[in-house]
C-alpha cells in the first residue's frame, strides 16, 4: 500500500465524529470497528511507506 489516501483519513474523521455523537449501543460498537480497521489500514501504510524509504 501506498501512502495513505485524503479518503480514508477523510472517512476516519467522519466515523470517529459519528461515534462521538451516537447514543445507540450497537451503532457504537460497529462505528468502533470500522475506526479500528481505518487505522489498522493507515498504519500497514505508514510501515509499507518506511519499509520503502529505507530501501530507496
Amino acid at each position: 500500500m501506498a501512502v495513505p489516501s485524503p479518503k480514508i483519513l477523510e472517512d476516519l474523521d467522519r466515523f470517529r465524529r459519528l461515534h462521538a455523537e451516537t447514543t445507540d449501543p450497537l451503532a457504537a460498537r460497529l462505528l468502533q470497528d470500522i475506526i479500528a480497521e481505518l487505522e489498522a489500514n493507515l498504519s500497514i501504510a505508514k510501515q509499507d511507506e518506511g519499509g520503502k524509504a529505507k530501501k530507496g
